[in-house]
């Protein structure tokens, strides 16, 4: 057996090899353990920062990244990591939720939709409107701060919660919603609108709350989710379509020009909405 290898007494569990003790291993030397992961299909960095609980940055550092994408069979070094947790959002892709009844919506969940027939009408053909009433019927929780008027647009992709490429847009946002609401405590998802793949705009958190998308930026800040993977490629031509009309019209309403529309990288540490959709908000800033 090579020393090297048995000096380091390598385990092999699962999908993932442990280090036990430190031997020279190359750009990883400096660490004291931590254990080898392999990429598997569907994996994205900000899920292996939520079963590591390592930050996005030590994981793009450790393994000299040079893309935020994850090629499935790649091995990463996690440092200091000795397991990994189970990730509270891929948990809920087992269970398959039931169209929610809305006939009787409770009265403050009523007070909460209220802000969307305030929106600016959609350019002809640009998008449609769906009420947050019309997925769910839970009112906004109370744990939640007033808005005070919008100063600036924040645009994000669902593509960091991973395994929901297949799942109907209204599945994508209910299971977001019961992420943030279940496991993050907060009042309701975080996005205030979120524009699926059907080039409809889902109102997400009503627009007079702030929301819970760019931390300790979310006073006066609209966040925007577009749901999709956007670091390699576009939304289709329909969905972006549906995007720029209502980025258009959320302008007008809120007096917010072009060059108050940010991406989430722009506000925090983060890949998000992805090198792709970053690039065309690059582009519609500049029109």
């Amino acid at each position: 057996m090579n020393k090297d290898v048995s000096r380091r007494h390598v385990l092999l569990v699962g999908s993932a090899l442990i280090l036990t003790a430190c031997g020279n291993r190359g750009q990883n030397s400096a660490h004291s353990g931590g254990m080898y992961y392999v990429v598997q299909i569907g994996d994205t960095l900000s899920y292996l920062h939520r079963r590591s609980g390592l930050a996005v940055e030590t994981i793009v550092a450790a393994n000299d990244l040079s893309s935020a994408h994850l090629r499935p069979g790649t091995k990463l070094f996690l440092p200091g990591v000795s397991q990994l947790h189970e990730d509270a959002l891929a948990a809920r892709l087992d269970v398959v939720s039931e169209p929610q009844q809305v006939d009787a919506v409770p009265e403050t969940a009523a007070n909460d939709v209220s802000d969307h027939e305030n929106i600016a009408a959609p350019l002809a053909g640009g998008y449609a409107l769906v009420p947050r009433s019309a997925w769910t019927s839970r009112a906004v929780g109370g744990n939640n701060n007033p808005m005070g008027g919008v100063q600036r647009i924040t645009l994000h992709h669902t593509g960091e919660h991973a395994g929901m490429g297949g799942l109907p847009d209204v599945e994508v946002i209910r299971r977001i919603e019961s992420y943030h609401r279940n496991e993050r405590h907060w009042a309701a998802i975080g996005y205030h609108y979120i524009v699926g793949r059907d080039a409809k705009i889902y109102e997400g958190r009503p627009a007079k709350y702030q929301g819970a998308h760019v931390s300790s930026k979310n006073a006066n800040n609209l966040g925007v989710s577009v749901i999709g993977d956007f670091q390699e490629r576009l939304p289709s031509p329909r969905q972006l379509a549906a995007l720029s009309a209502f980025l258009d019209d959320s302008r007008s309403k809120y007096h917010v020009g072009r060059g108050g529309v940010f991406g989430h990288r722009e506000l925090n540490k983060s890949i998000c909405p992805g090198d792709a959709l970053f690039g065309w908000l690059k582009h519609y800033r500049s029109a």
